[in-house]
């Protein structure tokens, strides 16, 4: 048991305190190799801190000894011989016999993921050593080993393979085999193009004259973005140094023009002018010299492009499509086109072009461009190339991780999720929201950050998947605050509590809300001082919202309504121009049966905000309510002006605006308006429309089809139709027995009868 608090404390990473602890316990129990290898651990831990290389040495030795000590007792602890190997090979440079004999013992073990951590560890003795050969006979042990290892894993084969065949390139560079050393770091770079050894093996490659495998490296080097700007810059200044001594190489040209787009001030100047005419020139230099190499008329297009000539841009867009059709040609291609004939073209090309980064940084310059297009209509038919970019990137990342295919230039798994966040916001775009919702999943596995699962809680949402929505805003709130925006701190906030009040878990969307507005009048305010205006603006739009949004959080105190409606009426106060806060404040009023009220919110909402970049579905509101307070009031005229401007917005409205649920309540409050107007015709007809969309989509019996049909039945008594009335009273009856005002009208009509003429006359 002592030793079971001593573990925890070691797991705690409290490891001075266990070590104190374990010398005193062994002195006691000194053969106990639990506590021996509790303390080897610790020591471990210890001198991973240690300030100075002879300190971490000192502390080192005392966990070997303490391996040592349990080995002794127990040569096949595994763990042991595993961590004193390790020390052997890469610490302690007086122990490489016996980690050479610890790792020979885990080799003959069998266990294939030993024997890999064994070999690299005895190819480290072995360097030390200077036994070439052996060294490089456990490296490619260890490649065999693996294959069998990671058969089925292709990203970790190819990671481990990349390893070895790199630490066998180096080991024929410190020989001086400097052909050998480039041909297994070519095989290694095709293992895993994303790797840390880019930089310098740039360089080896362009000092041995393989210019295409330089080539092949700077493109991943400028696309990834993962090499300092000073080295990257260094490095196309010694290309272009190289071009302009004479060097002619297509790929080599091609990545040069290709990283300047990075760094475009830094090549051709602060005069844009002057540098987009020395960008041309250098495209029709390099246009000269490889005619059969697309990027350099994209490249001279890109500069035209760029100063918004799209006519001019546009035959070179088209040369470098008719050669090699890179996927940021086409998108250019494709806007130049719209630019200038006024519509995007009917399809773009399909290109065989296998670079999934590629695919995705064209979708995020096609989304840059549009995104500064001011024509609505142009953005929206937008989308299905963006999808397709995306797509095309997405069918590349996705095999190489789930399918073991593809290429190592898909084996970055940051790019990757990346790819899977836009691709997922286009496809929710398009109100594919399932689909949506399986990207983002697949991306945020593969490499979490906050906007994957802000774009996912949109996807789930709109899906009416409220709990799923909820849930990743909270882990966005609970995970990623340090990195978070606090323009999206307030903002998630806001939906959070929005989709709590929709599933009516009142109580902790109240907490949200008291605390998120606490913690604005806290820190949140002073903190958005120093934000730009448009962060500020937002942070202000989603405060007011949340205010507003309280309108619809419930307490169920005794004077809830009248709670929620001093909450708003109070940020009136300090907000009077909040056109949202009136918006709700027309539903609390009605309800409140505030019917003046109401009309004169929604007065305010229509003056201060106006309607027409309101959602259609909020427009409908916006009449519907004033109708309905209207005829509460009597006020038969307007309440049906607004029902018919109701039913006009409803047409321009989809499907679900323009439900028969919405045009049924419409068309009850109009039979009532114009029974108030005494025009019986006009609400018969009304009434008539309820009854037929009963009968048409086979709705049961319920208590809206009472109240329709008995307006129904004093219509026909305000026209003296009193045989239609009574036939209606008694059809109300007959299937809702408990209507009370049914029920009224039928003993008022009894008080009639067959001879109420004769006693009329008496």
């Amino acid at each position: 048991m002592y030793l079971d608090e001593l573990e925890r404390l070691y797991n705690d990473q409290a490891y001075t305190e266990a070590v104190t602890q374990l010398e005193i316990y062994l002195l006691t129990q000194p053969e106990d190799i639990r506590g021996w290898h509790l303390l080897g651990l610790c020591q471990l831990e210890i001198a991973k801190t240690a300030e100075t290389r002879e300190e971490a040495i000192t502390i080192y030795e005392v966990a070997y000894e303490a391996f040592s000590k349990v080995l002794a007792t127990d040569a096949t602890h595994i763990q042991a011989r595993v961590h004193r190997a390790y020390m052997g090979a890469n610490v302690m440079e007086d122990k490489g016999d016996e980690a050479v004999n610890d790792c020979n013992i885990l080799i003959a073990g069998g266990d294939e993921e030993l024997i890999t951590k064994a070999l690299l560890y005895r190819f480290q003795v072995w360097i030390i050593k200077n036994e070439t050969e052996k060294a490089l006979a456990d490296m490619r042990q260890s490649l065999e080993v693996y294959q069998s290892l990671y058969a089925d894993d292709q990203p970790q084969l190819n990671v481990a393979k990349f390893q070895c065949y790199t630490r066998i390139g180096d080991v024929y560079y410190h020989i001086d085999n400097r052909p050998a050393a480039l041909d297994y770091y070519k095989q290694a770079f095709v293992c895993t193009v994303h790797n840390n050894r880019l930089l310098s093996t740039v360089y080896f490659a362009l000092d041995m004259a393989d210019y295409d495998f330089a080539a092949s490296m700077m493109h991943v080097m400028i696309t990834a973005g993962e090499t300092e700007e000073e080295d990257l810059l260094k490095l196309l200044r010694h290309i272009q140094q190289m071009l302009e001594d004479g060097l002619r190489h297509a790929l080599l040209a091609r990545e040069f023009c290709w990283g300047t787009t990075d760094y475009w001030h830094q090549f051709y100047g602060d005069d844009d002018d002057e540098g987009t005419l020395e960008q041309i020139s250098t495209g029709k230099r390099f246009i000269a010299q490889y005619p059969e190499e697309a990027y350099f008329y994209h490249y001279t297009a890109t500069a035209f492009f760029n100063i918004g000539s799209y006519s001019e841009s546009l035959p070179y867009y088209e040369k470098a499509l008719a050669i090699q059709a890179y996927p940021s040609s086409i998108v250019r291609w494709y806007y130049a086109s719209y630019k200038i004939n006024g519509h995007f073209p009917a399809s773009w090309p399909d290109a065989a072009y296998n670079l999934p980064y590629d695919w995705y940084a064209a979708g995020v310059i096609f989304s840059e461009i549009i995104q500064l297009e001011k024509n609505a209509v142009a953005k929206q038919q937008s989308l299905p190339l963006k999808k397709f970019l995306y797509k095309k990137s997405f069918d590349l990342y996705f095999p190489y991780w789930f399918e073991n295919t593809g290429s190592s230039w898909a084996g970055h798994p940051h790019h990757f999720a990346m790819c899977c966040n836009n691709y997922g916001i286009v496809l929710y775009e398009q109100g594919a929201f399932e689909e949506a919702v399986r990207i983002h999943t697949i991306g945020y596995n593969m490499f979490p950050f906050w906007e994957q699962l802000e774009s996912r809680a949109d996807a789930h949402h709109s899906m009416g998947k409220l709990e799923e929505a909820i849930t990743d805003r909270k882990i966005i709130l609970e995970h990623f605050t340090t990195v978070l925006p606090l323009m999206y701190y307030v903002s998630i906030h806001e939906r959070i509590i929005e989709d709590l009040t929709t599933l009516e878990r009142h109580t902790e969307a109240l907490d949200l809300y008291e605390k998120i507005l606490a913690e604005y009048d806290g820190w949140i305010s002073r903190d958005m001082e120093e934000l730009e205006d448009y962060d500020r603006e937002t942070i202000m739009y989603n405060i007011d919202r949340i205010k507003t949004g309280r309108a619809f959080i419930k307490t169920g105190s005794a004077d809830d309504l009248s709670e929620r409606i001093q909450a708003l009426e109070n940020h009136l106060v300090e907000k009077p121009d909040d056109s949202d806060a009136y918006f709700n404040l027309m539903y609390l009023y009605f309800d409140n049966a505030q019917y003046e009220h109401c009309i004169g919110a929604v007065n305010n909402r229509i003056s201060i905000g106006g309607i027409s970049k309101l959602p259609v579905v909020s427009q409908m509101k916006i009449y519907y309510f004033r109708g309905k307070a209207a005829l509460k009031l009597g006020r038969y005229n307007a309440a049906i002006t607004d029902m018919l401007q109701t039913l006009e917005i409803m047409s321009g409205g989809d499907d679900s605006d323009n439900s028969p649920n919405n045009r049924f309540g419409v068309y009850a409050y109009l039979a009532e308006a114009y029974l108030g107007e005494k025009a019986y015709d006009l609400s018969l007809e009304y009434g008539f429309k309820c009854a037929n969309m009963y009968t048409d989509r086979n709705w049961a019996w319920d208590a809206e089809s009472s109240a329709f049909r008995y307006t129904m039945a004093l219509a026909y008594e305000g026209k003296e139709n009193m045989s239609a009335c009574k036939k209606t009273i008694d059809l109300i009856v007959a299937n809702d027995p408990k209507y009370q005002p049914a029920l009224d009208k039928k003993d008022q009509l009894k008080g009639g009868g067959l001879f109420s003429f004769f006693r009329k006359k008496k």
